[in-house]
């Protein structure tokens, strides 16, 4: 890493990294933080650009990031804390950023995979929403995300911050093949369910030990994307039991519960065994809230 030292804020350098922050390059992604930096490095992340500046070796995790970093092929340079702080997306900037491929993913093979399963997020716009359920997904072992298209980037920085790394690992195939992607799912045998408050099907009475994609929609908006084609494929609309006058959950903590759910019913030592598989419903169902 060839190592520049900048203290103009118009450097073309730093202008770069504010254009990838502000997500007018599709091209990089903008990693802030040593966690992350850690995180896309373990990941295998091709980095373009990497910045820091002095306070990133206040910490012994800092200065070893950072001689992990030397290796990398790329342009790198030593920043001023000013410049450092007009670059940032934090209020209080960590002292390394860096910019990185975006990753490109497809829809792993699930020739051999007995129950894959799938996340769709459909409409979010909340960055740090996408970002958890990226996150959980990963936790829970999601075999992939969906992310439609009118959803937040989910690599963009507060997303990526909010998914702590899971983003550069799990497979995320976002943008207007998305819709082509879930066919294939469908023809493949991959059961489709909402998540949906006005559902007829309990979340735990579902049996979650076959192939399923979960659908997730915003809490204003709704399920934007389930069009007539895909209310009549739906399986199932999943309802999460909730005390009035509460009426809905944060997409989030729902997505959590739902893939929690399917953990744990694939598991041999979870207790009682699950319901018995259910049927798809004859015909359509009425649009999301």
């Amino acid at each position: 890493m060839l190592i520049d030292t900048i203290t103009s804020r118009s450097n073309p350098f730093v202008k770069r990294f504010v254009t990838a922050r502000e997500g007018r390059d599709r091209h990089v992604i903008f990693i802030e933080g040593v966690r992350l930096v850690e995180e896309a490095l373990h990941s295998h992340i091709v980095f373009e650009a990497i910045a820091y500046s002095p306070r990133l070796c206040d910490t012994p995790r800092g200065a070893q990031l950072l001689a992990n970093l030397q290796s990398q092929p790329c342009r790198g340079a030593l920043l001023t804390e000013a410049v450092m702080a007009h670059i940032s997306d934090v209020e209080t900037p960590p002292g390394i950023v860096a910019l990185g491929r975006r990753p490109v993913s497809t829809i792993p093979d699930i020739t051999n995979c007995p129950a894959p399963l799938f996340l769709l997020a459909d409409g979010i716009q909340s960055p740090g929403n996408l970002g958890a359920l990226i996150r959980t997904a990963e936790a829970a072992g999601a075999t992939a995300a969906l992310v439609t298209v009118g959803t937040v980037d989910p690599f963009q920085p507060k997303a990526l911050r909010a998914s702590a790394g899971s983003a550069f690992r799990l497979p995320i195939i976002a943008g207007p093949n998305v819709a082509d992607e879930l066919r294939k799912l469908h023809r493949q045998g991959i059961c489709l369910v909402a998540a949906d408050s006005q559902g007829d099907t309990p979340y735990e009475a579902f049996d979650w030990r076959q192939p399923v994609l979960i659908w997730l929609g915003s809490e204003g908006h709704g399920l934007r994307s389930l069009t007539d084609e895909w209310q009549a494929r739906l399986a199932a609309r999943l309802m999460i039991p909730m005390e009035e006058p509460v009426e809905s959950l944060n997409v989030a903590v729902a997505g959590a519960l739902l893939l929690y759910e399917a953990r744990r019913q694939r598991r041999p030592s979870a207790g009682s065994p699950p319901p018995a598989p259910q049927q798809p419903p004859a015909g359509g169902a009425t649009d999301a809230p």
